[in-house]
């Protein structure tokens, strides 16, 4: 797999087992929200409605972007 992505085996491993950042964290509570928003409403909301309920919900402000990607 590595041969055909052209990145050293060393690498893969290492990113493999990295430790899990603050962002990483983050993005995991985001998704857990995402999700229960979209089951809420039956999947008729699309990201810009999600980012409003996620930023109110979070009390936060989250860019449309991220909850896109």
């Amino acid at each position: 797999m590595c041969k055909y992505a052209k990145i050293a085996r060393a690498s893969y491993y290492k990113w493999l087992n990295r430790p899990e950042t603050l962002r990483d964290r983050e993005n995991a509570i985001v998704l857990d929200e995402i999700i229960k928003v979209y089951l809420e409403v039956k999947g008729i909301y699309g990201y810009r409605r999600i980012t409003l309920n996620i930023n109110r919900r979070l009390n936060s402000q989250y860019n449309h972007k991220r909850i896109y990607r």
